[in-house]
């Protein structure tokens, strides 16, 4: 579904280059998109040490200890 979105914008940029009157100007055109970006992190642990955390599109992220537990970590995306 989310790809049929996508089909049309192409249609839609086209038409708003294409919509030129005969004296030269040219017409412009808005319209709003929306899509979604999926994201696959993959998170690896050994031990006691830092995990290390690798995005496939780069995203920020956080680690943090929890506090008062003891070994616990957080990761925020």
């Amino acid at each position: 579904m989310k790809s049929l979105k996508f089909a049309f914008l192409p249609a839609l940029l086209a038409l708003s280059v294409c919509q030129t009157t005969t004296a030269g100007t040219s017409s412009s055109a808005s319209f709003q998109a929306t899509f979604v970006v999926l994201e696959a992190c993959t998170v690896t642990s050994r031990g006691s040490a830092m995990p290390s955390v690798r995005c496939q599109h780069n995203s920020p992220y956080m680690i943090e200890r929890q506090a008062g537990i003891d070994g616990q970590l957080s990761i925020t995306f």
